[in-house]
């Protein structure tokens, strides 16, 4: 890796921490010249990057978008990843987002699509559950690969439901939320540690204190596999009377023998979604939804608080995946060039 672009300066932080070799351009990639960056990154004259890989911010193009109406103004920000493509012509280039771009920004991807082939790349896509590829979470994924000397498959999965692992030739069970947690230290509560009455065995291992009815709402869901959809009425909340039909995954614990939910930015937060420990009435910290995103235990977060830490957990392409997804380039790369940078 020889370079980053990074808006949020606590992201960058820590991938810097992380990464110390690769340089991070801490900006707006608006306001960055694809050449300026190469001028920076000292590559020689005449030759190109092996990949460049995105992620453009995806929240436009969701469900909760979807159903409110809401417009992004960083969708467009598909066309800057398109910008740098086309400028700098890499031999092979990645982006991944919501299934959403497929259907409420489809004119976004077929911008992107018909962009890459007027430039020379065989473009290959597909919706992927990350489930498939090791990753512990369910989480579905649009997954864009191009290149300049023939098409990158998209990979074939690794894992499956375990009712049907056997059944799929090289596949393996789906890892399971009991599989990354199950022997994780018990976390103290934030205000202990910021009393400092308190330390942290693993740093961002510490849970939300909670009010008294919110843990009431999640040892409901302990004892019965739910969300507040189950609630009895007097641990409910007047707004979910009001709108039966909304989130019903709020103030639910996850299920030990599952992939997790979805991971977002509101990941240690139980009323922002399914993120109840699947043993004790609390939330996750933001540790372990690390975990489950597949970041290692030794991950350094850089942050101002909780909130800028899960911000960035949530927002992140889980490493494993990033993995799978990156042999696949490598190989086609070596098939082509035999290149071995990235």
């Amino acid at each position: 890796m020889l370079g980053a672009v990074e808006k949020d300066a606590d992201a960058a932080r820590s991938y810097v921490a992380n990464h110390p070799k690769v340089k991070v351009f801490e900006n707006d990639i608006r306001e960055i010249s694809p050449r300026e960056m190469i001028a920076a990154l000292k590559l020689p004259v005449g030759e190109r990057l092996d990949l460049i890989a995105g992620c453009p911010p995806c929240q436009g193009f969701t469900r909760l978008t979807e159903n409110n109406g809401r417009r992004d103004r960083r969708n467009s920000l598909i066309r800057e990843f398109l910008r740098f493509v086309v400028e700098l012509k890499p031999k092979t280039c990645m982006m991944e987002n919501v299934p959403g771009l497929l259907t409420r920004g489809k004119h976004y991807f077929q911008e992107l699509k018909l962009g890459l082939e007027e430039a020379g790349y065989s473009v290959t896509y597909q919706v992927v559950e990350l489930a498939n590829y090791g990753v512990p979470q369910f989480r579905r994924r649009l997954v864009v690969l191009a290149s300049r000397s023939g098409s990158i498959a998209i990979p074939r999965a690794t894992h499956a439901d375990p009712k049907n692992a056997r059944k799929i030739k090289r596949t393996r069970p789906w890892r399971t939320v009991r599989s990354v947690l199950s022997g994780m230290p018990t976390p103290p509560l934030r205000s202990a540690v910021k009393a400092g009455t308190a330390k942290c065995r693993l740093r961002w291992h510490y849970a939300r204190d909670l009010q008294p009815i919110v843990r009431k709402r999640l040892k409901h869901s302990l004892g019965n596999g739910a969300g507040r959809s189950k609630l009895p009425a007097a641990l409910r909340l007047a707004c979910h009377d009001r709108r039966p039909d909304g989130f019903y995954d709020v103030y639910g614990a996850m299920n030990w023998d599952e992939p997790a939910p979805t991971m977002t930015s509101g990941c240690t937060n139980a009323s922002k979604g399914r993120f109840g420990h699947p043993k004790f009435p609390r939330p996750l910290t933001a540790r372990e939804a690390a975990l489950l995103q597949s970041f290692p235990r030794s991950y350094k977060f850089e942050g101002s608080g909780l909130e800028s830490v899960a911000r960035q957990i949530g927002n992140a392409l889980p490493r494993r995946f990033a993995k799978v997804v990156g042999a696949a380039v490598y190989k086609q790369l070596r098939s082509a060039t035999g290149s071995n940078r990235s």
